[in-house]
């Protein structure tokens, strides 16, 4: 998504976006503006439902009201900040490699953004159910997708391993041109690193998860 500046309605001094404490994504046009300098403004984050059913709820079989729905221009704000970082995380010259790879590298060279989008979406590694929407799928899938949008990478389907063995089928990303050749899955990777395809302690840790 092209992020235009509600002043001078132009995108190309439009800075990448920086995320603030409290949540928000805040944007920095570089412009003239009539000689008024930069201009900074800031996108709230998206409310979340928090899946989490109110012990009334529970006690009396009851629904608790649903969180409102996040706005489809919301979402696609949340992940600006993640489209840079992502792409840094597929190489080129690399073969397809299973979607569990990209983000281990994500979580690894940016795990304050990898925090900040998980405790927003939920992560399967904290106990989010199976086929829910989570960071994994709502953010940095959707991120991914957008680079393919925008043709900076390429994207096959194949079977989901090790941890992600639970998606039968899980996108493969690359760098264009579509590589040849057999696929690096999320085992095989995690082979070469020395480290379990399973979660492990070390993975909650990141969390904070017990």
């Amino acid at each position: 998504m092209i992020i235009t500046c509600p002043r001078c309605f132009s995108f190309d001094d439009v800075r990448p976006p920086r995320r603030r404490p409290d949540g928000a994504v805040e944007y920095t046009c570089t412009g003239e503006h009539d000689g008024a300098g930069t201009h900074t403004w800031s996108v709230a984050p998206p409310e979340v439902p928090s899946g989490r059913v109110a012990p009334t709820a529970r006690a009396t079989g009851a629904r608790a009201p649903a969180a409102p729905r996040p706005g489809v221009g919301s979402e696609a704000a949340a992940t600006d900040e993640l489209l840079e970082p992502l792409l840094a995380c597929v190489n080129a010259g690399e073969p397809f490699v299973e979607y569990g790879v990209v983000e281990y590298r994500f979580r690894l060279a940016r795990p304050d953004l990898f925090v900040a989008h998980v405790r927003e979406r939920g992560h399967v590694l904290l106990g989010a159910r199976r086929g829910q929407a989570s960071a994994s799928t709502a953010r940095f899938g959707s991120a991914l997708r957008r680079l393919e949008s925008a043709g900076e990478l390429v994207m096959v389907k194949g079977p989901g391993t090790g941890a992600w063995r639970h998606n039968p089928s899980i996108g493969y990303w690359a760098r264009p041109p579509r590589p040849t050749g057999p696929l690096l899955t999320w085992s095989m990777f995690c082979a070469t690193q020395g480290r379990s395809a399973e979660w492990t302690d070390a993975d909650r840790a990141v969390l904070g998860a017990p």
